[in-house]
């Protein structure tokens, strides 16, 4: 009984475990024997293969690079004991397959299908508090002092489709606050000596919170409805005008926003801002909290900001009272 290995291309044939003869004996290349090995599996990684062995009750484990073969489960007895290594035992493994994380196989044996963990799944994302570090504000206004490079004056902004002016804000400690307004307002750009400025790309409400944090280290988002949808601007303005503690203050607000209502919102803010930790934070939260995230119009929610994108993830597998509604919801969108 032989593992062997076939190169597609050329169709060349080789051995990469086993002795040929009937046996039960871990080692390396031709010294390892196996009896009727039938299911093979191949880890996600391509480092190693599975093998159902048969007639010897294990499952075994050969190292593609090497021929190294190793018994992974079961003591070689008949039976159907559950257990770590060779304490578990097996009657007649035969189809085996990994799981996409390489940690879990599944053994179909005739006593039923069984699963054996052959690594450490990977641990929970973490959601520690985000670190805001100090303020820089009077060290960032201390620099103004006898830089001839900064513009005079005062500019007005006239903010979103309907031009709302937030007026007269010193220019000079723009620049100070933020490398953006300093770039705007800088030698041979057009805005230096401009009284006013157009700012298309936002709204009054946001733009003023980014104004007011940079005179002020002001960061108020308001009342607790709507917070979420405001972090989110304020936090897209603070990527635009580099102002990264601003960000990281958003960023730790969204963390703290994640709640039944706003989980799948933040969900796809998180998947168009390229936002990993947020994302992972709002699967988690839909998988423990299914019920309440239902209950709040969370399932309208995944059928309207695309599920098909697979924006759960593994989570969704998880939540079984979550997908069954969410499939039909997506089938009749026709």
């Amino acid at each position: 009984s032989k593992i062997r290995r076939v190169e597609v291309a050329t169709g060349e044939v080789t051995t990469l475990a086993g002795s040929g003869e009937e046996g039960d004996a871990d080692g390396v290349g031709d010294a390892a024997e196996f009896c009727h090995p039938y299911g093979v599996a191949i880890s996600p990684d391509g480092c190693a293969l599975f093998v159902a062995d048969q007639c010897n009750d294990k499952i075994r484990r050969v190292e593609v690079a090497t021929g190294e073969v190793t018994t992974v489960a079961g003591s070689g007895t008949r039976g159907s004991a559950d257990g770590v290594g060779d304490a578990a035992e097996f009657e007649g493994p035969a189809g085996i397959a990994s799981s996409p994380d390489g940690s879990t196989l599944l053994v179909a044996s005739d006593d039923g299908l069984r699963q054996v963990c052959v690594a450490a799944p990977p641990p929970p994302p973490s959601f520690a508090p985000i670190v805001v570090p100090p303020s820089t504000l009077g060290a960032d206004f201390a620099k103004t002092r006898g830089d001839a490079s900064l513009p005079e004056g005062k500019v007005t902004f006239l903010v979103g489709d309907d031009e709302e002016r937030i007026e007269h804000v010193s220019k000079n400690n723009l620049c100070a606050r933020s490398p953006v307004f300093r770039t705007m307002f800088g030698i041979g750009m057009k805005e230096r000596d401009a009284a006013e400025v157009t700012v298309s790309h936002t709204d009054l409400v946001s733009f003023t919170a980014l104004i007011d944090y940079l005179l002020s280290d002001k960061f108020d988002l308001g009342e607790e409805e709507g917070r979420a949808q405001r972090a989110l601007d304020l936090r897209e303005l603070a990527q635009m005008y580099q102002v990264p503690r601003l960000e990281l203050l958003c960023a730790q607000a969204l963390q703290e926003s994640v709640a039944p209502a706003t989980a799948v919102p933040l969900l796809e803010a998180a998947h168009t801002m390229s936002d990993g930790r947020l994302l992972a934070q709002c699967r988690r939260f839909v998988a423990d909290h299914a019920a309440e995230v239902r209950a709040s119009g969370g399932v309208e929610q995944l059928r309207d900001l695309g599920v098909a994108k697979g924006l759960l993830g593994d989570a969704l597998d998880q939540v079984a009272e979550l997908k069954g509604t969410v499939a039909a919801l997506n089938g009749t969108q026709g």
